[in-house]
């Protein structure tokens, strides 16, 4: 008998390890399908982008004819963040300087913290003052800027709900300021405190030169 549930017990742990091994199986699956989606959703809105630039009357680009498309990173899922936020309790306005050299003011909503590479890094989440409730404007500089990307920086929008005290910075959507393809465009230009000490291999590059 003894003998017997000894026999039993490892055909149990045996199952039990198969089992685990099917479970692993299927999450590895179920998140490369997620990614595979992620990726999907991504590419959709850089082609509508390049559509946009290409056909509207109202597109940034001064030569839509030649125009065949923005150049980006490729998309990777580690540069989607989840960020802590600190809210700033009073109202911090700070005055952001333009290309062309005027001001506008922004209140400082909140001080963001994320961890990239298994280092932590700190933006400002900026707020026009008269912006509706949830959205949040990010502009920032990194270590690509200069080399890859737009000397002056880039951006990202920020969507946040009320009550949440995380939201998701996703840098697969960081976008150049319109300036960059059209000197007529007023572009505010990232403040000190957002650089990040970070080579951000994501989002929109330097338009390439096109012929």
């Amino acid at each position: 008998m003894a003998q017997f549930y000894k026999v039993k017990k490892k055909y149990v742990q045996r199952a039990g390890i198969a089992m685990g091994i099917v479970l692993i199986g299927i999450s590895l699956v179920i998140n490369g399908l997620r990614v595979n989606d992620y990726k999907i959703t991504i590419t959709k809105m850089r082609n509508q982008k390049d559509e946009y630039f290409k056909e509207s009357e109202n597109s940034p680009i001064t030569d839509q004819e030649i125009f065949r498309g923005l150049l980006y990173y490729d998309i990777q899922p580690k540069y989607k963040v989840t960020a802590k936020l600190k809210f700033i309790d009073s109202l911090s306005i700070i005055k952001v300087l333009r290309n062309d050299g005027k001001l506008t003011e922004y209140s400082r909503f909140a001080v963001a913290s994320f961890l990239m590479d298994t280092i932590e890094h700190t933006v400002i989440l900026l707020k026009l003052l008269n912006e509706e409730e949830g959205k949040l404007f990010l502009p920032f500089t990194d270590m690509t800027n200069g080399r890859q990307t737009y000397r002056a920086g880039r951006y990202l929008d920020i969507n946040w709900k009320k009550g949440q005290k995380t939201t998701d910075i996703d840098f697969n959507l960081a976008y150049n300021p319109y300036c960059v393809y059209n000197y007529k465009y007023s572009c505010p230009i990232p403040p000190r405190e957002n650089f990040i000490k970070a080579f951000i291999e994501a989002g929109e590059k330097m338009i390439p030169e096109q012929e």
